[in-house]
């Protein structure tokens, strides 16, 4: 691309001051924006990085970053709620998750959460920075604390079904909800902390029998 079309595309992206700045998920450019700042907000995290940093990583001038976030504040907010709304559909997809013979698994759905947070190493990253920042940020502690609670309920509806715990029986369902998640995401910060010298897939098989033994129990 020549100077003159690059200089094109800029104005044509970089709408004057007075155009509503509504935050769309749907808008590739949005998606794209969040997806870098959720990447280098765990790489360097929150403090460290700048916003033409996170333009940098996609090509970009800061003028446009700015343009769809006035803030850096702002941005860190949106990421956080983008990246754990996927986080929130990971987990649906896995707790919806069958067996073989098409049955629902306690094993099947809880390995298939397992490898959607193990997985996400940028998701994990951006945690470790997003409890850290959360001391300090009152907004981002409230919709860290509002998706957990979204997590932890998605999680509980499915217990009834993958560990056959009654659906009546809201103080089991709520505390093994809050266990299964802090134990998933406890052993992925592990991971990342420590890489491979902790085997964390062990471990999580360990977590499961355990589970399995306490679901036999009643």
């Amino acid at each position: 691309m020549n100077t003159a079309e690059s200089a094109t595309q800029v104005k044509a992206e970089t709408p004057d001051t007075a155009a509503p700045r509504a935050v769309d998920w749907e808008n590739p450019r949005v998606a794209a924006i969040l997806s870098a700042a959720a990447k280098c907000f765990a790489r360097k995290g929150f403090s460290a990085t700048t916003l033409a940093e996170i333009g940098k990583e996609l090509g970009l001038r800061k003028s446009i970053v700015h343009y769809y976030f006035a803030s850096k504040a702002a941005l860190i907010h949106e990421v956080q709620s983008f990246t754990y709304h996927k986080y929130l559909d990971r987990l649906r997809q896995a707790i919806a998750g069958t067996s073989e013979d098409g049955t629902s698994s306690a094993s099947t759905a809880l390995s298939a959460l397992w490898d959607a947070i193990q997985t996400d190493k940028t998701g994990i990253g951006l945690n470790i920075e997003v409890w850290s920042a959360a001391r300090r940020d009152t907004e981002l502690k409230r919709r860290a604390s509002a998706l957990q609670r979204d997590a932890r309920k998605l999680v509980a509806d499915g217990l009834p079904e993958i560990l056959g715990v009654g659906a009546e029986d809201e103080a089991k369902l709520k505390g093994l909800s809050t266990l299964i998640l802090a134990a998933i995401n406890g052993l992925a910060v592990a991971e990342y902390l420590e890489g491979e010298e902790v085997d964390v897939n062990a471990a999580f098989q360990l977590f499961l029998g355990l589970l399995r033994s306490s679901a036999r129990q009643g």
